[in-house]
């Protein structure tokens, strides 16, 4: 099944790997300090859950296609494991197509193993790990990043998630930090879009906003916004796409809850 691949769960830990090491104890609360004390609280981390929406318009001459997607996600570090349930929906001229979707993702015999569904029909694929195939909230992409926070802001006002009220975070980051944090095919939606060049997205300065709730300092929401940056990669590559929308939502909705994640034996039979 092309469009449900491996890779798919973003991972916590490597928002909290946006770390400079800090020293100093001014009471200013500055970005860099925000996201040094969320990595330290995430290494007591044992589990997340969160939810993601992906919502994007590409328009062509003759061709407009929307591309809509909830996902429920949770996921444990201790063992390795990750579970989705959501649906898609895409929307190309008049035509209609959408599914309900299901995902594990778990170690087996030292491989990276992935069983998806579209309505139903299960697939297994075993896969390697790298910095852009994560699995669960294992890595840490941004360890030897020490300027990437550089040009980041802290908002003026705070603001809420999950009824949370949370600082607020902003700056730009390259593609290929982005590709690491929350997974390639998260970045093209999970195979629904062709984008022009995986190579080229990993070279653009991508707009991202990170919200770390207050009283846990843990990370509660990252926003990515790619309209602007894929239309003018596009242009480049001398292509009619306009890029009306590209949004990604992710929302950490709580930590600590998850019991172990085991893949039902019902799924590998079917696979």
């Amino acid at each position: 099944m092309a469009v449900l691949r491996k890779r798919m769960f973003p991972s916590a830990a490597l928002f909290a790997g946006l770390i400079m090491t800090l020293t100093g104890c001014s009471k200013r609360v500055t970005p860099e300090k925000l996201f040094n004390e969320a990595s330290e609280r995430m290494q007591e981390v044992t589990s997340s859950s969160s939810r993601v929406e992906l919502d994007i318009q590409l328009e062509d001459v003759l061709d407009l296609r929307e591309v809509n997607m909830e996902m429920e996600m949770e996921n444990t570090t201790d063992p390795p494991a990750g579970h989705a349930k959501g649906s898609a929906e895409v929307n190309i001229v008049d035509a209609e197509v959408s599914g309900d979707m299901e995902i594990y993702q778990v170690m087996e015999d030292g491989e990276y193993v992935t069983y998806s569904s579209l309505d139903g029909n299960w697939e297994r694929e075993a896969s390697d790990s790298d910095s852009e195939n994560h699995l669960g909230m294992d890595g840490n992409i941004f360890a030897q990043e020490g300027d990437v926070l550089e040009d980041f802001h802290l908002a003026e006002e705070p603001v809420t998630v999950e009824d949370r009220e949370c600082y607020q975070m902003y700056g730009d980051i390259k593609g290929e930090d982005l590709m690491g944090l929350l997974g390639r095919d998260m970045i093209s939606a999970f195979g629904l879009v062709d984008l022009p060049s995986e190579e080229a997205v990993k070279e653009l300065d991508v707009p991202v906003i990170f919200d770390i709730y207050k009283e846990e300092l843990l990370p509660a929401r990252i926003i990515v916004d790619m309209s602007g940056v894929l239309g003018d990669l596009y242009d480049s590559y001398g292509e009619t796409t306009k890029v009306n929308l590209y949004s990604i939502e992710l929302v950490f909705t709580d930590y600590d809850q998850v019991e172990e994640i085991t893949v039902p034996q019902e799924v590998k039979d079917a696979c």
